[in-house]
């Protein structure tokens, strides 16, 4: 799969929408039994494109998407690489169930865990590091083969210097990833992002209003490479909010996906109504 073949992909798409999963099973996100249902809701209502990274709900969000869509031929699956656990998160796993049910209890427990995880994760940007990682990932997602593989919120020094895209460029070569992708914060590494021709697909936050990334697809419509918007709404901020649901989402989306540029939009949504509410007038 290259950019050439991965765009007409996801033209074909019946919807230009693809699902956020980064709060699928994890301790503030939807349990495991809500999530299967959501994933399935999804696939029901014809979305194609699935987003996740290694470090989404501690790796469990994949684990979902290869227990419900590892036998799926028609859709791309999307996960990330280069950020990973510290050791004083690892050494919580085994009590994850405990502590979901004391944040759905305790909302002393759940600021803790919003601020914890506001401080960001840790990043290696190792080729060794990356190639084990994407391994556990194919574990995870029960597939011998991701369709987009990106790296997480590098720096615009780690895209220009290198090795990180190059050994997702050997990944791709050996048959294990698709695509080569980067997944970015900010529009300076959008920029090197799009310098490198191994790069293939582009992930950036689209928020209302934001004409900083106008450029950014500008660039890539003219280079081919696929661009996937995310937190269309407006980012982690706004989730939740009563007057994003329904029609005002719907509108966001359908805004975002006729954008020239823009391959796909996210929606980010824990709730089965919610995804058909968005989705419905794109039929």
């Amino acid at each position: 799969m290259t950019n050439k073949s991965l765009n007409p992909i996801i033209s074909k798409f019946e919807l230009p929408v693809g699902l956020g999963c980064s709060r699928l099973g994890s301790v503030l996100g939807a349990s495991v039994q809500d999530s299967e249902k959501l994933l399935r809701a999804a696939l029901d209502q014809g979305i194609r494109f699935y987003d996740t990274s290694n470090i989404y709900a501690q790796g469990e969000s994949e684990q979902l998407l290869g227990r419900t869509m590892s036998t799926r031929q028609d859709v791309v699956i999307c996960t990330k690489v280069g950020k990973y656990l510290p050791l004083n998160k690892r050494i919580l796993l085994p009590f994850k169930s405990i502590i979901k049910q004391l944040v759905g209890k305790n909302e002393a427990v759940r600021a803790g865990v919003r601020s914890s995880r506001a401080r960001g994760m840790p990043t290696n940007w190792n080729p060794e590091y990356i190639q084990k990682s994407v391994e556990k990932s194919l574990r995870r997602l029960n597939r011998d083969h991701i369709h987009v593989l990106m790296l997480h919120s590098p720096s615009a020094e780690t895209v220009r210097q290198g090795d990180a895209i190059g050994a997702l460029a050997k990944l791709k070569s050996s048959g294990k990833i698709g695509a080569v992708g980067v997944s970015v914060d900010d529009v300076n590494t959008a920029m090197a992002a799009l310098a490198d021709p191994r790069v293939e697909a582009l992930q950036i936050p689209l928020h209302p209003s934001d004409l900083s990334y106008d450029l950014i697809l500008k660039t890539a419509y003219e280079k081919g490479i696929v661009v996937i918007a995310r937190e269309v709404l407006g980012g982690p901020n706004v989730i939740g909010r009563e007057m994003l649901k329904g029609d005002m989402v719907t509108q966001r989306l359908k805004q975002v996906t006729q954008v020239p540029g823009v391959s796909l939009a996210l929606l980010g949504t824990t709730k089965v109504k919610h995804l058909e509410e968005a989705i419905a007038s794109f039929r």
